[in-house]
């Protein structure tokens, strides 16, 4: 079991090195199962032992070398996670899964050290996770192929969708933003915050090098696996709206054994009956009705899941520390903080479903939010919250020049 934050966090490592991530879950629960790791004081010590023989288990006896350099580069990486700190405070930040690693020179072993910070993210799981099964995962022949599996096995239980404009999916169909399919595959250009500098190339910029290249792959080997009986899931999937000539979105149909396609267990295929991802019935329903179901829907979740959803929201948009700053802010302001986490949820969606805003640039989104759906949009529930503060400069000192003066 992965938290859904390791699974929704953009890809950052390659085939190898998820696979020896999947291995080093397993070793963590099987430490977790024998020596009690559910007190905290006791993850300084997450040493595993790992050999040749392991690497060649995880990366194929011919490539040991191969898997060794992924395991020694996994320590470089970092995932971006969210966590509340003593305070009640929400904090994001980068943590390493692994940040220890030696190898031996006369036992041949490899010492790796999981991160005491990626713990609550793998054990003491009760709500926001995903469960898998290792050996589908590690069978995987690209780290693309590996995430849509990961993301086929979240959204393969009692799941059902209802869209900002009141379409009702059939269960287990997923709509999916390609911006949200862009953000995960870490396909956008990835810049230093601080400096500007570009560390990462965007590519595939065009949906039809992303269905080519990312989709149908996952796709065709997922159907494999299924069919022969090493996974218990599989994807169908179509392409949803458009705004001009540009895909806006996807339809993911997630099939398991338990919810198999009806027909057969063939990828939709030209001539095929069209894939339909809603309900034949009721697959609308009024504007007056939409607010009244999601707000239903969502009541049920605890505040805790709601900060979580409205945190995500945020970081599609705006930046960490502005983030944090609406998050603090409902805190702030106490009173039914479970209607107001609603609210500012509704906010946000209602905004994302305007076509203007789904066409606008990441800096008029940006701005939307901030000025429009969390400020003005927020006055018709009787509050709102302020923008963030801009930082202010320190004005430079001007040291007078003494040049040409007798001292």
């Amino acid at each position: 079991m992965w938290s859904n934050v390791l699974v929704d966090a953009p890809i950052v490592y390659s085939l190898l090195e998820r696979r020896l991530l999947y291995r080093l879950t397993l070793e963590v629960k099987h430490r977790f199962t024998e020596k009690n790791l559910a007190a905290p004081e006791s993850w300084q010590d997450l040493y595993f032992q790992l050999t040749d023989a392991d690497l060649g288990l995880i990366g194929g006896r011919t490539n040991v070398l191969q898997t060794y350099e992924a395991l020694s580069e996994i320590g470089k990486k970092f995932i971006t996670v969210s966590f509340k700190n003593d305070k009640g405070e929400t904090v994001i930040g980068n943590v390493h899964w692994v940040d220890t690693f030696f190898y031996n020179t006369e036992t041949r072993m490899y010492d790796v050290r999981v991160s005491p910070e990626i713990m609550p993210y793998l054990i003491n799981l009760s709500k926001s996770f995903t469960a898998f099964d290792v050996a589908t995962a590690m069978m995987m022949s690209s780290k693309f192929g590996q995430k849509f599996y990961e993301l086929c096995c979240q959204f393969s239980g009692e799941c059902r969708f209802t869209d900002n404009s009141g379409n009702v999916y059939k269960k287990n169909v997923v709509p999916l933003d390609i911006d949200y399919l862009r953000r995960i595959f870490n396909l956008e250009e990835q810049k230093d915050p601080r400096t500007g500098k570009v560390i990462t190339k965007g590519k595939y910029r065009n949906f039809k090098d992303i269905r080519r290249r990312i989709i149908e792959p996952a796709q065709l080997e997922l159907n494999h696996l299924y069919i022969t009986g090493r996974s218990n899931v599989w994807f169908d999937y179509t392409e949803g709206d458009r705004v001009g000539r540009k895909i806006k979105n996807v339809f993911i149909f997630v099939y398991t054994k338990d919810n198999p396609k009806t027909e057969n267990s063939r990828i939709w295929q030209q001539g095929d009956e069209p894939l339909c991802p809603l309900e034949t019935e009721n697959s609308k329903i009024t504007a007056k009705d939409r607010l009244t179901k999601t707000m239903e829907t969502w009541r049920q979740c605890s505040d805790e899941e709601l900060e979580m959803i409205f945190g995500s929201l945020l970081r599609r948009y705006l930046k960490p520390e502005e983030s944090g700053h609406y998050l603090h802010t409902i805190k702030a302001l106490g009173g039914k903080r479970h209607d107001m986490y609603l609210q500012a949820i509704q906010s946000i969606l209602d905004k994302e479903g305007q076509p203007k805003f789904a066409a606008a640039t990441q800096a008029y989104k940006r701005k939307s939010i901030i000025q429009y759906a969390l400020q003005d949009n927020l006055k018709q529930y009787g509050w709102h919250m302020a923008p963030p503060k801009p930082e202010r400069r320190s004005k430079a000192v001007r040291t007078p020049s003494f040049t040409g003066i007798g001292l």
